[in-house]
C-alpha cells in the first residue's frame, strides 16, 4: 500500500514526544513488511502493521508500543 506522507510525519512527531533525539521526518521506504523512517538525526525501523494502525486509527498504537519504538531509534 502507498501511504500518505502525513502518516510518517505523525509517527515521527509521536516518537519525538517520547525521545527528543528523534528529530524531524526526512524520508521513508517500505519493503518486505518493514518501514525505515529517516529523520534529521537518525532512523527507526517499524513494522508495516504499525503504519496501517497509524493510518486507520492511531489510538490502536499503545503508549507502550510507542515507547519501545522511540527507544529503538538509532542516532546517526
Amino acid at each position: 500500500m502507498n501511504y500518505p506522507v502525513f502518516i510518517f510525519h505523525e509517527l515521527v512527531l509521536r516518537f519525538s514526544y517520547i525521545n527528543r533525539q528523534v528529530g524531524r521526518y526526512i524520508s521513508s521506504t517500505v519493503e518486505n513488511g518493514e518501514c525505515l523512517i529517516r529523520t534529521t538525526s537518525g532512523k527507526i525501523a517499524i513494522a508495516q502493521e504499525l503504519l496501517e494502525k497509524q493510518y486507520r486509527d492511531p489510538s490502536e498504537i499503545s503508549s507502550d508500543q510507542l515507547r519501545e519504538l522511540a527507544a529503538a531509534f538509532q542516532v546517526e
